[in-house]
């Protein structure tokens, strides 16, 4: 993710590469967004509600837009790309939903079609 998106050795690779603007939509690239909420992560793995919240938590155009499609957005992003990967959660860990974690080593932008 580094090396992807240039960030320097000096800076976390977390959401706090990308710039805040307030009053409008991140700069970014949606899968640039869920990239760094992911690898930033302390466990490198995130279910989607933990990325909504960090999401949230960083960006005040997130946290205060009233439209909710960018959830959806975000949702289709994950289930699209094959980067990103689903992990089941450990049947003793109380919660719902699967982890989502990155393989940045896939390429292409498609998921292999189950027929």
């Amino acid at each position: 993710v580094r090396r992807r998106y240039d960030i320097p050795e000096s800076d976390p690779v977390d959401l706090t590469a990308i710039p805040d603007t307030p009053d409008a939509r991140p700069d970014a690239k949606l899968a640039r967004i869920l990239h760094l909420a992911i690898a930033g992560s302390p466990r490198q793995k995130l279910t989607l509600r933990e990325i909504f919240l960090a999401i949230k938590d960083r960006f005040a155009w997130y946290k205060n837009s009233e439209d909710k499609r960018w959830q959806g957005s975000i949702r289709h992003m994950l289930s699209m790309k094959a980067e990103f990967v689903q992990v089941p959660r450990p049947l003793m860990e109380p919660g719902q939903g699967h982890y989502w974690t990155l393989n940045m080593n896939l390429t292409g932008d498609k998921r292999v079609r189950k027929r």
